[in-house]
């Protein structure tokens, strides 16, 4: 073997000024690693030898030793990742390799197992449509940090947004990066402060919720004389105009001051709030709102879960932002549910009809838990929603559904701060079992939720729980049932009632109606709601179809460009609902009633 690769480096000795010897060595030793650690020979294997095995690898390590790692490192790797097809691919990951090497180098902040890290981080992002995204937040980030913990925080705040990234939410995310070392300039951006920046920006910007970019729409706009429909028509939805921006806004700031001690995020946003106020003379609270939003609902210290599995398979229920208390009278369920969640080996379910507010029930604890409203023993407590659909998609041979699982189970254990909540809970129950073996996901989890290992919320009906979950003592016991029943009238009329602020938020419509004919409306979608004025097959319990009702007249005046609710809008979300018979949509009489 070294006869023959010693003849191939002859054709560069001159041309590169190779060390023969040495090369001839060090892919001699390479060689090795790999026929020692990639027996049998596969394709990801194969990938390595043919990628990762050049005389120009070597020289562009500068460190034969270093350059031996990585080749252990990738033969450690190669059953873990996705290795591409194009070599294209594997050129620009060894380019990014070597600049992210050459980077940590001229910060004096090598670490060689925290460069292997980041290789196979790249490595495995390598296939996906993210990961020129996230290469360039390794690389660019990386340059803004000398701090590594602070660094990987960010890092991984980025990733967890990046795996459920559209080519759209991609351009973004790259804005913001790109941006990242333009607040480096200034000599009071610490660190710690542009960890959270970034952060906050990325929430802001890389959630899916449009909401969120509504605050910065008002901060900039209308609160500071910014007219950006002028240049960027339709700017509430086209976010990267709106960031921006938020950028050219953001730079202004920063070259108007120069505090002495910006050592926190509330600090700075403080100060930003106090120079906005007195450049525009805005004597109000709005800007205030507006940012404090940002900061108290995004701590990445408490909201953010280091788990790529759950964040790629369930939604972080904890880092939604409820503008309004969203279960409005259900504080005794709520109370039984974060009893059942203290007391040690029970998990809690919630049993009641369609529609009734159940999931409504464990938004109500996310909401509490943001607010730090509950007792000790819960807080810094997440939620995340998990679908059985969501754990199953993709799994195609026996044996990956039981890996799944196991990885589930085991990321809830080391995790204990996760609460799961499974919707439809008994849809668990002979999901992902085969003619040859009845282990489906009810029947793996058991052990995990009788040692108190995990904590699981779950939800479904009276008939389902009665169908699939009672038959089955062993994981029914394991359950303390929390029945949520319909609310009647005066609590139905309360949550709409408190629904409304938060659907003025998102619609940006004002309900201008007087209290009186507002209690009036909420009252007719209440009655109209009833199971008789409802198809038989879709009939639901309240608040559920008054609630879907209001939200639809809200957004028909939005459809309509108009920023204030009308009569007409009520009317209008009534007759296209097909949630209601056909004689009800049509009856006259109890529309102009209203």
């Amino acid at each position: 073997m070294r006869n023959s690769i010693t003849k191939r480096l002859k054709v560069h000795e001159n041309q590169e000024g190779f060390i023969v010897d040495s090369i001839t060595n060090t892919l001699t030793k390479a060689y090795s690693i790999i026929e020692e650690g990639g027996q049998p020979l596969a394709p990801e294997t194969i990938c390595i030898q043919y990628m990762f095995l050049s005389p120009a690898h070597i020289s562009a390590f500068r460190n034969d030793e270093l350059y031996l790692e990585y080749i252990r490192n990738l033969v450690r790797e190669r059953f873990n990742v996705s290795f591409p097809e194009e070599k294209g691919s594997f050129d620009q990951y060894f380019a990014d390799c070597i600049q992210l090497k050459e980077q940590l180098e001229l910060h004096k902040n090598f670490n060689k197992d925290t460069w292997l890290t980041y290789t196979s981080s790249l490595l495995e992002a390598l296939k996906t449509p993210y990961y020129f995204a996230y290469s360039m937040t390794l690389l660019t980030l990386e340059s803004c940090f000398m701090n590594t913990q602070l660094f990987e925080k960010v890092q991984k705040a980025f990733y967890s947004v990046l795996i459920k990234s559209s080519e759209k939410k991609q351009l973004i995310i790259k804005k913001i990066i790109e941006h990242a070392p333009n607040y480096k300039k200034y000599s009071f951006i610490t660190e710690e402060l542009l960890a959270e920046i970034l952060i906050n920006t990325l929430a802001l910007f890389g959630d899916e919720k449009e909401y969120w970019l509504d605050s910065v729409a008002s901060l900039l706009e209308i609160k500071l004389e910014i007219n950006l429909e002028t240049n960027a028509p339709n700017t509430h939805k086209d976010t990267l105009s709106l960031l921006a921006a938020f950028f050219a806004r953001e730079q202004q700031f920063l070259e108007a001051v120069s505090p002495e001690d910006l050592s926190s995020f509330s600090s700075y946003l403080a100060a930003r709030t106090i120079w906005f106020t007195a450049h525009k003379n805005v004597v109000n609270n709005s800007i205030d709102t507006a940012t404090a939003g940002i900061s108290s609902s995004i701590d990445i210290d408490s909201a953010y879960v280091d788990s790529e599995f759950l964040n790629t398979y369930a939604y972080n229920m904890t880092t939604r932002i409820y503008h309004t208390n969203p279960a409005i009278g259900r504080e005794q369920e709520i109370a039984d549910l974060e009893l059942i969640l203290i007391s040690p080996k029970k998990s809690p379910l919630l049993i009641g009809d369609a529609g009734v507010g159940k999931t409504s029930v464990v938004e109500g604890l996310a909401y509490r838990l943001q607010k730090g409203n509950v007792p000790d023993l819960l807080k810094n407590k997440k939620i995340f929603k998990l679908t059985t659909t969501s754990l199953l998609s993709g799994t195609k041979y026996v044996g990956e559904m039981e890996d799944r699982i196991k990885k589930l189970a085991g990321e809830l254990t080391s995790h204990p701060d996760v609460l799961l909540f499974i919707d439809e809970i008994h849809t668990i129950v002979g999901a992902g079992s085969t003619e040859s073996s009845n282990n489906d996901i009810s029947n793996m989890l058991k052990p995990y939720i009788d040692r108190g290992d995990i904590k699981i919320i779950g939800a479904t009906t009276k008939e389902e729980y009665r169908q699939f979950l009672l038959p089955d003592k062993a994981l029914s016991r394991r359950f303390y049932p929390i029945t949520i029943d319909e609310p009647d009238e005066k609590l139905t009329l309360s949550i709409l009632y408190g629904s409304i602020p938060a659907i003025e938020y998102e619609t940006k419509v004002h309900n201008a109606f007087s209290s009186d004919t507002t209690e009036k409306i909420l009252r007719t979608l209440i009655a109209i709601s009833s199971p008789e004025n409802q198809p038989e097959d879709q009939s639901t319990k309240r608040p559920e179809l008054p609630l879907t009702l209001l939200e639809m007249a809200f957004s028909y005046a939005a459809l309509n460009e108009r920023t204030t609710l009308s009569k007409q809008d009520i009317i209008q979300a009534i007759r296209h609902s097909n949630r209601l018979r056909k004689e009800i949509r049509t009856d006259t009489n109890l529309l102009t009633d209203l």
